[in-house]
């Protein structure tokens, strides 16, 4: 009888165990109360001793889990409302209770992530990975997200494809793999990834995002192909809604795009090409492949300014305007304000550069260009070439000395066009740059002599303009009405 009894009380201790477990109250009361009705009259009191001492064990299971659910509620509930200060001391509860809960583990990772506690993620990450088998795919893609944030792109990088590697349908990594081939100019790379994210799931992100990798390898119908199928997927969508206008408007454009794309791909290195391409992309609103055309011919051809001008213009369209100081671009700086025959001749100068490189006369004719745009520190890089190459250039000292008064350095600029003037008195813009310096000077007489020698040697607008203006700062009144007439005669002989 009593090994019997023996055996129930095994029986009974060992489902009870396995119900207690699980928090199966209900079935442990019931399993209790069978087992007493199994045995005989003289041991049941023994076991209703027993039947005692488990009801206070069972007085407390309920508690136990009241409190466990209440803990995930008040995670669920503080992670959703992102109050990671409270969440972290809640995960770490719940993780004494419950060890090998992938969940919690991550909550409480993503909780320190949102803190910026990278140092505490990390070590959160080095005990789930010691207590918890089989490790998830989440512990590699928290540990990249923590590198990337820290700005370590290619270990970040190398953690993800180790998360992708236990996890091969998870679109979260995948994205972030995408973007970040992306972010590097990777752009097959992010092809390939970005397609994969596609094979898991189609939605527009994927699509308009592929599309953008396509456009940047100008893989022009895969392009536009993967647009329309984002516009159709999440018209709504406003990443797909701006890139929609980009690819409106370059459509404008896209046999001219076409035909410059196969001319650059037959002679990639032609920095000419590529800065007529560049200006192609400017006109039809993609700064970004503007900017990449700009860049490779800067590389190509340092000494030409076409490249630099557009590369600077593709910069301001990207908002990074800052970076024009590198360039000696001055802002502002408008692509209206260029008109077509200021880019044909400054053209036609590069060219002559590239085949003459020694040619001082180039090099003045473009600062002048560039100074007549308002881009003097452009100018007076050129204008200093020239004199290097020929220190007795009267034309490279003027553009010197004009760029210099651009630049604030009004007494240097000064010296500099006295220079000029006396290196050749027969040329006339010398002259009207000194008269202009000395009426800023408050010398009138003497500018009006420099405004004489430059009429006698060329009949300008701006020089008999100026010539009057100084006549009737010294009150001759009748000098000033003679220049008067004769700048009415030249402009009425220029309109015809």
């Amino acid at each position: 009888m009593l090994d019997f009894a023996l055996g129930i009380g095994n029986h009974v201790f060992f489902r009870l165990s396995d119900l207690m477990s699980r928090h199966a109250v209900g079935s442990v009361k019931s399993t209790v109360f069978q087992s007493i009705k199994m045995l005989g009259p003289g041991l049941r009191p023994v076991w209703w001793g027993g039947a005692v001492a488990l009801a206070g064990l069972l007085s407390c299971q309920p508690q136990n889990v009241s409190e466990e659910k209440a803990l995930r509620r008040q995670l669920t509930y503080e992670m959703r409302h992102h109050s990671y200060e409270s969440a972290v001391p809640l995960a770490r509860r719940l993780l004494r209770i419950a060890p090998q809960d992938q969940k919690v583990w991550r909550r409480l990772v993503q909780a320190q992530i949102g803190l910026h506690d990278f140092d505490g993620a990390r070590g959160s990450l080095g005990d789930w990975r010691a207590t918890v088998r089989p490790l998830s795919g989440r512990v590699d893609q928290f540990e990249g997200d923590i590198l990337h944030e820290e700005g370590n792109s290619g270990a970040a990088l190398q953690a993800w494809q180790r998360s992708i590697a236990i996890q091969p349908k998870s679109r979260g990594v995948l994205a972030k793999i995408s973007r970040l081939e992306q972010r590097d100019g990777r752009w097959a790379d992010a092809i390939a990834t970005w397609t994969r994210a596609l094979q898991v799931h189609d939605n527009a992100t994927a699509r308009v995002n592929r599309a953008i990798c396509h456009r940047r390898l100008r893989h022009w119908n895969d392009a536009f192909a993967d647009l329309h199928h984002a516009q159709k997927l999440g018209s709504e969508d406003a990443e797909v809604q701006r890139w929609s206008r980009l690819f409106e408007n370059v459509s404008k454009f896209l046999d001219e795009i076409l035909e410059f794309d196969a001319r650059v791909a037959a002679i990639p290195d032609d920095p000419g090409l590529l800065a007529d391409r560049a200006l192609l992309m400017l006109r039809s609103g993609d700064a970004e492949l503007s900017l990449d055309d700009a860049e490779q011919a800067v590389r190509l051809a340092p000494w030409a300014v076409r490249p630099k001008l557009f590369k600077a213009l593709s910069l301001i369209a990207l908002n990074r305007g800052r970076e024009c100081e590198s360039l000696s671009v001055r802002l502002p700086l408008r692509f209206e304000s260029l008109a077509p025959e200021f880019l044909e001749t400054i053209s036609r100068i590069d060219s002559a550069i590239s085949v003459e490189r020694g040619n001082p006369d180039h090099y003045a004719a473009r600062a002048w260009q560039l100074n007549e745009i308002g881009q003097p520190l452009l100018g007076f890089e050129d204008a200093q070439m020239a004199v290097r190459l020929d220190a007795k250039s009267a034309n490279g000292w003027a553009e010197v000395s004009y760029a210099l008064t651009k630049l604030g350095r009004g007494q240097e600029a000064f010296e500099k066009i006295k220079q000029a003037t006396e290196l050749d008195p027969n040329l006339a813009t010398p002259w009207q740059y000194r008269g202009e310096l000395e009426m800023a000077h408050g010398d009138n007489l003497a500018a009006i002599d420099s405004f004489s020698r430059a009429l006698a040697i060329q009949k300008t607008s701006a020089a008999l303009q100026k010539r009057e203006e100084c006549y009737r700062r010294l009150g001759l009144s009748a000098r000033a009405d003679e220049d008067h007439r004769a700048l009415q005669e030249l402009t009425s002989r220029t309109l015809r």
